[in-house]
């Protein structure tokens, strides 16, 4: 197991095959080398291929300005509070030539363009139980492009969370820096012009559903709903009770981070302690990933020896993608209007 990754071992570049290779290949090609954050969901190719591509549709490609973007994913990965992504994105922003802006947000200070201070105090307002979200500062045809990012960065920041060590930081980035740690990630020539839809042909076959309005049918709402599809799988990996316990849990919060886990543990005893495991990690997955533990991971596992990493994937996305699905109905309960 590496010791970046937590709870699995996951699989080089080298040795992949099929979808996980077409999945690496594409994004070594278009974002990044293939650092931990990338290679945590290895065991689940399909996972990883859905995933990818509500990324890739929604903040790499399209017509909205990559910077916009960044910082609603920064404002998301604020929202959930993993340092990893927060660098991340600060390390985009400079990469993207705005130095300034990442400094000034580094700082905790709303940038100075009025239009991008609303986006990046929307996206901050949308994962915590304590706050309410801000109204959308967008319409329109871009509209797409911000809800797929956000939504994506709510679902790959609960994965991470539960996945990565805390206190990892992926550096700067820049292929021209040292590297803080041997495999970290270095971004590709941020900002080049995607054409949507090339990620399509990675989701047959994967599980699907019907894509969202709020995606105007675009590639974004295939890709979303082939997420939520496919890590909807992971409800399989519970009793019926347990499944029914993490979807009314989820949904009693909607989807919001939780600040501390007490408040979980009462619906959690009502269940016999071989189902409890289970039900345990994927509540936390989706309301406070930071709490999930190797034991609680390891105690679950234990309950049946055939469950393996690929499992372990499936339980945390659905906790994860179960959450995310709220926070997109609340925001989306009167969509963004085109104009």
């Amino acid at each position: 197991m590496s010791s970046l990754i937590r709870h699995v071992t996951p699989i080089p570049q080298e040795r992949a095959k099929g979808l996980l290779a077409q999945v690496y290949a594409q994004v070594d090609a278009e974002f990044s080398s293939i650092g931990p954050a990338v290679a945590m969901m290895s065991p689940a190719p399909e996972l990883m291929a859905a995933g990818w591509s509500l990324m890739r549709e929604s903040q790499l490609a399209g017509e909205a300005p990559a910077v916009d973007k960044t910082l609603v994913a920064l404002g998301a990965a604020r929202a959930n509070g993993l340092d990893y992504d927060v660098e991340a994105f600060l390390a985009v922003l400079r990469l993207l030539g705005e130095a300034e802006l990442a400094e000034a947000a580094g700082r905790g200070e709303p940038p100075a363009d009025p239009d991008r201070a609303a986006l990046l105090e929307w996206a901050a307002s949308t994962g915590l139980a304590a706050r309410e979200p801000l109204e959308a500062p967008f319409a329109g045809a871009r509209a797409a492009e911000f809800l797929g990012t956000l939504l994506f960065t709510h679902f790959i920041d609960r994965v991470a969370a539960a996945m990565l060590p805390a206190g990892l930081t992926p550096g700067t980035l820049d292929p021209a820096d040292l590297p803080p740690f041997e495999g970290a990630p270095v971004l590709r020539e941020p900002g080049q012009d995607l054409r949507p839809g090339t990620t399509l042909p990675l989701l047959d076959g994967l599980p699907a559903q019907e894509p969202p309005a709020w995606a105007d049918g675009s590639p974004i709402g295939r890709a979303y709903a082939a997420l939520a599809a496919t890590a909807a799988q992971g409800a399989g990996l519970l009793t019926p009770a347990a499944a029914e316990t993490v979807s009314r849990v989820i949904a009693e919060h909607r989807g919001r981070r939780l600040p501390e886990t007490g408040p979980l543990e009462e619906p959690l005893a009502a269940l016999p302690g071989v189902e409890r495991a289970g039900a345990r990690v994927a509540i936390l997955a989706g309301l406070a990933p930071e709490a999930v533990t190797d034991e609680q991971v390891a105690d679950w596992r234990a309950t049946d020896r055939r469950l393996s990493d690929h499992c372990t994937v499936y339980l945390l996305a659905h906790g994860a993608m179960t959450a995310v699905t709220h926070i997109e109905a609340d925001l989306t309960r009167t969509a963004p209007g085109r104009r």
